[in-house]
């Protein structure tokens, strides 16, 4: 963040070949110490992810990530740090939460005692639902209702073949 300070005008892929460059004109030993394999993650778009979690942080995480809310219910008197919630996409839509629980929150099973799901106005969710159908509800709550407001009604531009058939023909010619 120095180095963004210092330089503003670049963007950040810029400073990260300018630290690299720097680097290489000062020689191997540096980049021994700050860690080649380090600065090669860096330079891919790569973040070290912390080693521990608060509650709050990841259930943060996910809300970001995954676009609902969950709320942790860890053990009495049991830890107080969870792992990070270390993934970069939401997942499928057409996963049930049931699929969603047993698949990203696996390291969370053994240290907490459940995990809450709730829709956007706060009720929280007793059925397998498709995470699709729980992500529209918080789009409702924000923007509005999920079908597209204007245009025809179906009713309005749709051609009956019952009323076209009981019309007589017109003869050729």
């Amino acid at each position: 963040m120095l180095a963004h300070r210092l330089a503003p005008h670049l963007s950040c892929a810029a400073l990260d070949r300018q630290v690299a460059h720097i680097l290489r004109l000062a020689g191997s030993r540096y980049g021994v110490a700050l860690g080649e394999r380090a600065l090669g993650r860096a330079r891919r778009g790569h973040r070290e992810a912390a080693a521990i979690a608060t509650k709050a942080q990841v259930e943060r995480a996910i809300f970001e990530r995954e676009g609902f809310r969950v709320e942790f219910e860890p053990f009495a008197g049991k830890r107080a740090t969870l792992p990070p919630y270390d993934y970069v996409v939401m997942a499928p839509q057409r996963w049930k939460i049931s699929d969603w629980k047993n698949g990203p929150l696996e390291p969370y099973r053994l240290l907490v005692k459940s995990a809450a799901v709730f829709r956007s106005d706060g009720t929280p969710i007793d059925r397998d639902l498709q995470l699709g159908n729980l992500r529209d509800t918080y789009y409702e709550d924000a923007y509005g209702p999920l079908k597209p407001t204007g245009g025809e009604d179906k009713a309005d531009n749709v051609t009956r073949l019952s009323e076209r058939r009981r019309q007589p023909r017109r003869p050729k010619g």
